[in-house]
């Protein structure tokens, strides 16, 4: 099998190099100093380099809903047909693995927000499948507990690891409802390792 020409060769076990802080996040540590929003279109090119699966997912657009402030939700906007599964809705190992990725993109961008840099790994996660998926969807990221974030903060200023409850719910437009309608819930612990 041959490799794609505009896929770089990387041997397992290959760190892929961070993406460098933005500018206005390079202050002391801890402090929100750059809104996310201004951050996500790199991101996201960063990404897809990084995480190679992330460009196959069939990525529409990342939103931060709350662009001056960097505890708001993270939004994926994906497209079915690069999902599909043999019956003709998303594959619940896609919505698994995007929610996942949400995850831990809504809190390296959070991190990143904050001109801090550190590895963070799930080291636990859960999942409902509610409905089938059927149509173009949404994943909406945020934490379990918005005030954990000051503790989150605490322990990284302080050089410590820190550990974050983070939800991801798929959105779906259902033919005949007025509203998108609830299709898979996610939970995930989120570790912040240690400098």
């Amino acid at each position: 099998m041959s490799e794609t020409r505009n896929e770089p060769s990387r041997l397992s076990g290959e760190a892929w190099p961070p993406l460098p802080l933005p500018r206005d996040a390079q202050g002391p540590p801890g402090n929100l100093a750059a809104p996310v929003s201004d951050d996500l279109t790199r991101f996201r090119g960063w990404l897809t380099q990084a995480i190679p699966l992330a460009a196959h997912l069939g990525l529409v657009e990342m939103q931060w809903s709350e662009p001056e402030r960097a505890t708001g939700q993270l939004s994926w906007h994906l497209r079915l047909p690069p999902n599909l599964n043999d019956k003709g809705t998303a594959f619940g190992g896609a919505m698994s693995l995007e929610a996942t990725l949400c995850g831990w993109s809504w809190l390296t961008l959070w991190l990143r927000a904050r001109g801090i840099q550190r590895d963070i790994v799930v080291s636990q996660a859960s999942q409902q499948f509610l409905a089938p998926v059927s149509g173009d969807y949404h994943i909406i990221c945020a934490p379990d507990d918005m005030a954990a974030l000051d503790e989150v903060g605490e322990r990284l200023t302080a050089g410590r690891r820190a550990r974050l409850s983070l939800t991801q719910q798929l959105w779906c437009q259902v033919e005949g409802q007025s509203a998108p309608r609830l299709c898979f819930e996610a939970r995930g612990d989120y570790v912040v390792l240690g400098p």
